[in-house]
């Protein structure tokens, strides 16, 4: 997949900072353009005596506006610096609504860039990203506050499993795959089976070889640590940019409950990740 149509959504341009040169960054390699969205969100206020909206209600609204189109401008101000080829929109939504109209406009672009969650804006950064990933059909690059600007997938790091969620990332990155310098296929505590095959990860590495990259093969054991801390630490001891997997293999619900290596790659990873559900 081409990656040309690149979106990105941003609540603060001073914060997202990181995320708005990855686009950027992105967009060189690419060809391509940037559409920055800046997101606000509507006030929510109780109803006064079950049905009498609070009289101070508007204000707010008209606060949320006025922040709104200040982001807005300093997002336009910030990509004209370096990028000819961009464009600014704003949405003022009800929190509730993110998944809706935030998904809605990500279907119009080739993919979404958003911020990690992080301690001071985790509500926020997680209802945009679930907007993306679950609403869009489009996959979404998940770009850590510690990243540093340089070249992205020069070496990638695929997460295989032999799962509907996994095949998707690895076409929607196919793009980018073909024109890494390296791909390292990695899997955890993977046994042979049905899906793994004889050689867990022997034949999705012999496919990504064929479409002429240079690949590796790592079968990783997990030693009594988690999955996603093999995999994180994998990509910091072998330099990769990016991580490229499948994303939610199960229900939210569930890795709210019990915990999932979606769940705790979003909330620790220091390497950008590219993610399809």
């Amino acid at each position: 997949m081409s990656f040309r149509d690149i979106l990105t959504f941003v609540t603060s341009q001073a914060q997202n900072e990181h995320v708005i040169a990855f686009a950027e960054q992105l967009a060189r390699q690419t060809a391509g353009r940037v559409t920055a969205a800046a997101v606000n969100w509507q006030p929510n206020v109780a109803p006064v005596d079950g049905y009498v909206v609070d009289p101070l209600y508007g204000q707010l609204v008209e606060d949320a506006r006025a922040q709104l189109r200040e982001e807005a401008s300093k997002l336009d101000v910030r990509l004209k610096k370096e990028t000819t080829d961009a464009t600014v929109e704003s949405y003022l939504i009800e929190f509730g609504a993110a998944g809706a109209e935030l998904g809605l406009r990500a279907r119009h672009a080739d993919v979404c860039i958003v911020t990690r969650p992080t301690k001071s804006n985790r509500e926020s950064a997680q209802a945009i990203l679930e907007a993306a990933m679950f609403e869009s059909g489009r996959p979404v690059i998940i770009v850590p506050p510690e990243w540093k600007s340089g070249p992205i997938g020069e070496h990638i790091l695929f997460a295989w499993k032999p799962t509907r969620e996994a095949a998707r990332a690895l076409g929607d990155a196919d793009e980018l795959i073909a024109r890494a310098k390296r791909v390292s296929v990695v899997t955890v505590d993977a046994k042979p089976s049905r899906g793994y095959g004889e050689q867990p990860g022997a034949d999705i590495a012999a496919h990504i070889a064929f479409r002429g990259a240079t690949t590796e093969l790592f079968n990783l054991d997990s030693g009594g640590r988690s999955e996603t801390k093999v995999i994180l630490d994998h990509a910091q001891v072998g330099g990769s940019d990016l991580i490229v997997m499948g994303g939610y293999g199960r229900s939210r619900m569930s890795e709210v409950i019990f915990g999932g290596v979606t769940r705790e790659i979003l909330r620790t990873t220091t390497v950008p990740v590219l993610m399809s559900h």
